[in-house]
């Protein structure tokens, strides 16, 4: 089978995309060094001065993800999607960049939290789970939020 010009034209477009994208190039000519997923000394960067207050960012970040979940009480029926999962994520990029500083009494919330993001971000978590880690993320979600009102 012959391919045509404007096939070949494409191919080769998309193969000169690829190995761009391959050759490991940090980021785009005047981009911020903050736009990088973590830092060389680990510390995780969220687009916000680490600096920040802590209670005030981790809120931000957990209502964040709030518009996309149901009510309580209906976790049985929450979609777990790349745009729920992938602000999950989120929160839990902010927690290891902000949680270590939270206030003593949102310590075992914190820790929950933590744990139950990094549960629910993966597609591959199965169903039954994602529903029982989400009923926990929520109580230690309203315990954070408590600790730093």
């Amino acid at each position: 089978m012959r391919m045509t010009a404007p096939a070949t034209a494409l191919l080769a477009l998309s193969l000169a995309g690829l190995t761009a994208c391959a050759t490991g190039q940090s980021s785009p000519a005047g981009a911020s060094p903050s736009a990088s997923a973590a830092t060389s000394d680990g510390t995780y960067v969220v687009g916000a001065d680490p600096a920040d207050d802590p209670c005030a960012r981790v809120v931000s970040a957990l209502g964040y993800v709030e518009p996309l979940l149901l009510p309580p009480g209906q976790e049985e029926e929450q979609r777990f999607d790349d745009a729920v999962r992938g602000r999950l994520a989120y929160v839990e990029g902010v927690l290891l960049e902000y949680g270590p500083r939270l206030p003593a009494g949102a310590k075992e919330g914190e820790a929950a939290l933590r744990r139950t993001t990094r549960g629910l971000a993966p597609a591959a978590t199965p169903r039954e789970e994602q529903v029982r880690l989400l009923r926990e993320y929520r109580e230690a979600e309203k315990s954070v939020r408590d600790a730093c009102a």
